[in-house]
């Protein structure tokens, strides 16, 4: 009986100081988890607009911590596929500032963008359209932070983590 109390001590201790350890593993692991999540809705984004041959759009909402994707209004009825996501709490979003609305080049309509919200606009061909975000960056309080951008050749976008001097 005492050498299982001796054990069970021992195991107490060691659990002690690892613990806090394991917290900032699991924490860091929700940051990469939401970086990938969201890369992966800008890669489907980019391919359904492909597909259906209509503009979509991935929005953001960073002061909800929410984003989603869906047809540009005006192209399509009821969007079937549109998607939401929320970020896990411990997470923010940041993105620009927005810029004002957007509207066509004569003026006489507008090009159908949610309003007061960061945008990447997939058009039918592939590319996303200069009225896109250019950075995202995901912010797990003081310990760390990732980021998508547009690659250099502006194909695609890419996770990749954010310098002190950002």
């Amino acid at each position: 009986l005492v050498e299982l109390i001796v054990v069970m001590v021992l195991l107490l201790i060691v659990a002690s100081m690892v613990a806090p350890r394991m917290s900032s593993f699991f924490r860091g692991r929700a940051l990469s988890a939401e970086g990938r999540r969201m890369l992966s809705l800008i890669n489907y984004g980019q391919s359904r607009a492909v597909a259906e041959g209509v503009p979509v759009l991935l929005w953001i909402d960073a002061g909800n911590s929410t984003y989603g994707l869906e047809i540009q209004a005006g192209f399509a009825g009821a969007d079937e596929h549109a998607v939401t996501y929320t970020a896990e709490p411990t997470l923010t979003l940041e993105t620009p500032a927005v810029a004002a609305e957007q509207a066509s080049e004569l003026d006489d309509e507008k090009l159908g963008l949610p309003e007061d919200l960061a945008v990447i606009r997939f058009n039918p061909d592939g590319f996303f359209d200069d009225v896109s975000v250019s950075r995202i960056v995901i912010r797990q309080g003081d310990e760390g932070a990732l980021e998508l951008v547009p690659a250099a050749n502006r194909l695609r976008y890419e996770i990749r983590p954010v310098t002190i001097a950002n």
